[in-house]
């Protein structure tokens, strides 16, 4: 069957459009749903119907991550002027076919359990080390620009304490080091606090840090599972900064964090929004290969 381009870009960020700029510049035609943004000297090619978009090419091109709450593709949930701008996560699936190859960031499990059954081909870019890592440093850089931004004081010199010690946990507490930022990390596992450790990073058991939350001038939370509960949260000054770059629904009780007028702010999609452009060239390194070999 012949498609008239070779991928079909689905939803997403500024990401996605330096991903469509990317590949356009290495020679591949590209066709975009849902993507509103606009960047110099660059014209997508563009439909205002998901179904045309996804029967123009057998390679669809989904956000990252896939889907931030399982009802709607992420970029297309809260376009509540224009409805056909939306796309539910059941209408992408009812129009994506056996001869497609789905790529896309954190497909959970229930998509890659309908691709499995229907023997539809899919990429988790997230999957990717390279990429995971990679994008860690985009998270982090961002993660200290949203701190900056929200906070009253300077990063150099105060207190900040970083939960969880995974692929982002380790570079944003680095970066923050690296700035003057005195730094200790929370983690549940020993050896994370022993890693951290022979980076020089003071350590503390997740489950002991009540005692000594109340001493931090920035909380960064990178654990996707509630942390700062309302036990903690009555622990904490009105005046710390608490950044948190976890799945949604993130790892504080906002609800109580409201009512406790703390400074407290979910950040999602850092890279899209502070780095889409190096964000994309990571992207495109790794799905280039994958279109050639579709193509050839």
């Amino acid at each position: 069957m012949h498609f008239q381009y070779d991928a079909a870009i689905i939803g997403g960020d500024l990401r996605q459009i330096y991903l469509a700029y990317i590949l356009e510049k290495n020679g591949y035609k590209i066709i975009t749903f849902g993507l509103n943004y606009i960047i110099p000297n660059f014209n997508l090619n563009f439909t205002s119907s998901y179904e045309q978009a996804m029967s123009s090419s057998n390679t669809i091109i989904s956000p990252i991550p896939f889907s931030r709450d399982k009802i709607y593709i992420t970029g297309l949930e809260n376009n509540t002027s224009n409805d056909n701008n939306k796309l539910s996560v059941e209408a992408f699936l009812k129009n994506l076919q056996h001869d497609h190859y789905l790529i896309g960031g954190n497909i959970y499990n229930e998509v890659i359990d309908i691709c499995s059954n229907e023997n539809i081909p899919y990429f988790d870019l997230m999957k990717n080390e390279d990429i995971a890592l990679l994008n860690a440093i985009a998270t982090a850089e961002g993660t200290i620009a949203e701190a900056i931004y929200k906070s009253s004081i300077n990063l150099h010199n105060s207190n900040a304490l970083v939960l969880g010690y995974g692929k982002c946990g380790k570079v944003l507490a680095s970066k923050l080091q690296a700035i003057g930022v005195n730094v200790t990390v929370a983690a549940r596992k020993k050896n994370a606090l022993v890693e951290a450790y022979t980076n020089c990073i003071e350590g503390i058991k997740l489950y002991k840090i009540k005692s000594e939350i109340k001493n931090f001038n920035f909380i960064f939370n990178t654990v996707p599972s509630l942390i700062l509960d309302e036990k903690l949260l009555l622990s904490i000054s009105p005046e710390t900064t608490i950044i948190d770059i976890a799945s949604q629904p993130g790892g504080v009780d906002y609800e109580t964090a409201k009512n406790l007028n703390l400074n407290a702010h979910l950040c999602l999609g850092i890279p899209g929004k502070i780095s889409p452009k190096s964000s994309a060239e990571i992207l495109a390194d790794v799905i280039l290969p994958i279109l050639k070999e579709r193509k050839d």
